[in-house]
């Protein structure tokens, strides 16, 4: 995920966020609120072509300087639009589409996101006539249509006891502080009143008006007071409901030892929940994944830290569940957030005895190894679309887990696709995309980063996608089919949003505003550009995570994990993933993208530092592509490159942000944005077909030569296209599928590919990792106009004690001086391998973007 503001990323029932005022309870007019009198419409009546946004805005405080508006249309790209008019109001801007739109999208936003008014993304539906006015008050999600119908009263927008002694009040509207006084101020819990001992605004620096308060008590609440009903009294306000939220992270209420989820034996079925704040849970069991009412209700006991468990006789194995939760005068009943089984709509759990989903010799099958992070050569694949379109595939595996395990050495044009085709190549490892229980209907087209329940597999990728234990039993089998193939599996994993939030969301439902971060007066901060962001430097959203990874490497023997916008996440909870999984498992691949999704930056480039974390090396991406999705061209895509860059990214990044190669996940391509064969395109649309395949080439053997972890986007061996979509996640197989027929059409760039992986895998001095080594290693040679060095293999024992590899990034041929002595090449411009094409001395001439390696001949 690359975009800043992922516009258009995924699609959300935006409707549960609707009225984000938890207890707009009303006072006086705020002395801020415009005069409504004097408010008009300044939109026409009509418009005879395209459409009309006009979009009023207005801050309590006045202060407009670099509000600006992003609008775009459905499948559209935004752009920026400055607020060019003033009235009573505020200030408004007029926007025009070319099309007629029956809706337009908008965010608003301070400078270059610096900051969104409302950290969401939000629309306006347009009239016949062509025009869509509207009007938006700072902080309010709502859009209203009449201005009158927006409160500008003083009001208490948010409660929230964020410490057991101290509640932060949140107004509507900025005031003078001398409005909130401890003295005529209390919080009442379970019918006992606890006295406020002192007042503190909070307010930005300078300002002279607060809209937030800190309200101190004059006794701490104890962790079962949580569970009751707490009010908040201030004079001159209705009585406000307070909502617990960080004070849930302290010692009382945190409980890492507790085992979460439903676990079911022959003798015993067990149900164990954390919902501090609940009064009541209760377990709600069916007979069916579609059945109206539960057919019995188990209450649940509530324990230490709230821990909420129940125990029935006898296995319920395939039995389906909800919890039902009582709490802040609400029932709320949804899924387990911690089960391992669900119905394939992600609305009720199923009670799964694991033991009972492993095929034969599954729970000893041996386990690919890794020696080295940098041993890994790793394969990104969308499950659907490896094996959507092949026909020599069987009918019900296509698209689905067991269409990763299909065999056919010899496809159309004898080309190789499935699991065979993953054999030619040579890779070690598959990374999947997401394929956790994610929110779709069964036959909609999604890559799966908006996850609903993160240890059920997602249903839509087994042949029977409603026996939740034999999708999880198929899954299995893809796995160990692989690993006997010696192909290790890598999971894409989403643990910084959520697919709901609020009404929608298990997670909010259990535990009311605690697993997602949210602004001081209780909105969600959009830091992944999908809605929500998961706290996970709340201790138990952490163990949340922590807790699922290791289920998947003990259950299911995966071999590592990519993780979705890793910069979102805490250092700490990195950390604490990495120790605990090390244990599982010391050759675990561990990388991760150290960017947002437009929030601020946690994990970013440079922490992943002595973790045994990796991150995408997105400098040498750069370097040697260009820009994503623009014309920018890179080293391997235009003339005039930036050796520089290259040359630090092709060390591991040592010299960059990195303190051994095995941190930098080198790479060209991915999910996102452009494949590289549509980025030629887009960006020489009309080179020949020669020279584009030779980029390519030269792009990933600069990859696959290179030191550190190389990362190939599925088909980009044979020229992938998706005609031109960079940002294909619900576009479908036509422009998603693995077209293996085109690998035959590019056969040449595939057995290119294939020769780098072979060359790479069958000679460490491509594969160091200590940064000492490197350096010792890895001399540049003086050249002009080409990237030229030679590694010593002798530093590590490589049966070739010396190698040189060159490449030319430009249009024309360039000669280059070679070291003293004979050299025996092994890669040109047309071959790749380990095998001699030829023998040279003194110089070699290199054809406009091609490489040589060669190694010195006896």
């Amino acid at each position: 995920m690359n975009s800043p503001d992922r516009l258009g990323r995924l699609v959300f029932a935006w409707a549960c966020v609707i009225g984000l005022c938890l207890a707009c309870t009303h006072a006086a007019p705020a002395p801020t609120a415009p005069d409504m009198s004097e408010v008009r419409r300044v939109a026409p009546d009509r418009i005879d072509t395209g459409t009309l946004l006009v979009l009023h805005y207005h801050r309590p405080d006045g202060d407009y300087d670099g509000w600006n508006v992003w609008a775009w249309a459905d499948g559209r790209d935004g752009a920026a639009h400055r607020m060019t008019g003033r009235d009573a109001f505020g200030v408004y801007a007029k926007i025009r589409f070319a099309d007629r739109l029956d809706r337009v999208n908008f965010i608003v936003r301070l400078n270059e996101w610096e900051k969104k008014d409302v950290d969401r993304d939000r629309s306006a539906t347009v009239g016949k006539n062509g025009v869509a006015e509207i009007w938006l008050a700072s902080e309010d999600a709502n859009v209203y249509k009449d201005p009158r119908k927006i409160d500008f009263n003083l009001a208490v927008r948010a409660a929230f006891l964020d410490r057991s002694d101290l509640v932060r009040v949140t107004l509507s509207q900025p005031c003078d502080p001398a409005v909130i006084k401890a003295e005529s101020a209390r919080l009442e819990v379970a019918g006992r009143a606890i006295a406020v001992a002192g007042v503190e605004p909070f307010k930005p620096s300078g300002a002279r008006l607060s809209r937030g308060f800190n309200l101190k008590f004059s006794q701490p609440l104890g962790p079962n007071d949580v569970a009751e009903s707490m009010t908040l009294k201030l004079a001159g306000f209705e009585p406000t409901r307070v909502y617990a939220r960080n004070v849930l992270s302290e010692s009382g209420f945190v409980a890492l030892d507790a085992e979460l989820g439903s676990r079911c034996t022959a003798k015993a079925t067990v149900f164990t929940t954390w919902s501090p704040i609940s009064r009541s849970v209760d377990v709600l069991l069916y007979d069916s994944a579609v059945a109206t009412e539960p057919s019995r209700v188990v209450p649940m006991t509530r324990g230490e830290s709230g821990v909420w468990s129940a125990n029935v006789d006898g296995s319920l194995h395939g039995t389906y569940y909800q919890y039902r939760f009582r709490s802040y005068g609400k029932s709320r009943t949804v899924a387990d957030v911690h089960c391992f089984a669900a119905s394939a709509d992600s609305a009720r759990s199923m009670v799964i005895d694991l033991s009972r989903t492993d095929p034969e010799g599954f729970d000893d099958h041996a386990l690919p190894k890794s020696a080295s992070p940098t041993d890994e050569v790793i394969y990104e694949v969308h499950v659907r679309d490896f094996s959507i379109d092949d026909a020599s595939a069987p009918v019900d595996h296509r698209g689905k887990f067991l269409g990763l395990t299909h065999t056919n050495p010899g496809g159309e044009g004898g080309a190789s696709t499935g699991l065979s085709h993953l054999k030619d190549l040579g890779i070690t490892a598959v990374h999947l995309l997401p394929i956790h229980d994610y929110t779709a209907e069964l036959d909609e087209y999604n890559w799966g980063y908006w996850t609903a329940l993160f240890n059920v597999p997602e249903a839509q990728y087994g042949t029977r996608p409603h026996d939740p234990a034999h999708t999880i039993r198929e899954l299995k089998q893809t796995i160990q089919t692989l690993h006997e193939h010696d192909v290790r599996v890598i999971l894409d994993v989403v643990y910084n949003h959520t697919s709901t939030s609020f009404e929608s969301s298990p997670f909010d439902q259990a535990v009311p505003w605690y697993y997602f971060r949210t602004t001081y007066d209780g909105r969600l901060r959009n830091e992944s550009g999908c809605g929500n962001a998961f706290a996970d430097e709340r201790p138990m959203a952490r163990k949340y995570i922590v807790d699922s990874l290791k289920y998947w490497v003990t259950e299911y023997k995966v071999d590592g994990f990519r993780f979705d916008l890793l910069g979102m996440h805490h250092p700490e909870t990195v950390r604490e993933a990495v120790k605990e999984l090390r244990a599982i498992r010391p050759d675990l691949t561990i990388y991760g993208e150290p960017w947002t999704g437009g929030g601020p930056t946690h994990f970013g480039r440079g922490a992943q530092r002595n973790t045994t974390v990796a991150i995408f090396n997105d400098h040498l991406r750069n370097a040697i592509r260009g820009d994503l999705d623009g014309t920018q061209t890179g080293f391997a895509t235009g003339p005039g490159g930036d050796v520089a860059a290259v040359k630090r990214g092709i060390t591991g990044g040592i010299d960059d942000f990195t303190t051994r190669a095995g941190e930098s996940v080198n790479y060209v391509s991915a999910h996102d944005n452009r494949t590289f064969w549509d980025k030629l395109e887009h960006t020489h649309p009309a080179l020949d077909d020669a020279t584009k395949r030779a980029m390519q080439k030269l792009a990933h053997g600069l990859v696959l030569t290179g030191q550190g972890v190389p990362f190939i986007h599925g088909g980009a061996d044979f020229a992938r296209t998706k005609g031109g979509n960079h940002n294909s996640y619900n576009a479908g197989d036509a422009v998603n599928r693995f077209d293996w027929r085109r690998k035959a059409a590019y056969i040449d760039v595939h057995r290119y590919v294939a020769g780098l992986i072979e060359l790479r895998r069958a000679h460490p001095a491509f594969r160091m990792d200590q940064a000492e080594t490197i350096h010792r290693a890895v001399k540049f040679l003086p050249a002009t106009n080409v990237l030229a060095y030679e590694i010593d293999g002798a530093v590590v024992k490589d049966a070739w004690p010396r190698i040189v590899v060159i490449a030319n990034g430009e249009p024309d041929e360039q000669a280059c001086d070679l070291p003293e002595g004979r050299w025996a090449v092994v890669v040109d411009s047309r071959s790749a391998g380990t095998k001699t094409l030829r023998v040279v001395e003194r110089r070699v001439v290199l054809p406009g973007y091609s490489m040589v390696v060669a190694h010195g001949a006896q």
